[in-house]
């Protein structure tokens, strides 16, 4: 067997094959959204946005009032 001969028989070396990409997002069932609605109520549910809308390093964030407080 020629160099050439053993040259052409080897395997010429591909690149792996990229991931497959994620197909498009399926929408939500009813169920799914009325637990995400309910998980996002219960995240906020004891939080007060004060109405200092003034962007800045002194704008006022959302933050946990005490019953007390809000009374």
């Amino acid at each position: 067997m020629s160099p050439l001969e053993r040259l052409l028989a080897e395997a010429i070396p591909t690149r792996p094959a990229p991931p497959p990409k994620p197909g498009p997002l399926r929408p939500w069932t009813a169920e799914e959204q009325a637990r995400h609605w309910a998980d996002l109520n219960d995240a906020i549910a004891d939080w007060h946005w004060h109405d200092d809308t003034r962007v800045g390093k002194r704008r006022r964030h959302l933050r946990l009032l005490r019953e007390a407080d809000a009374a």
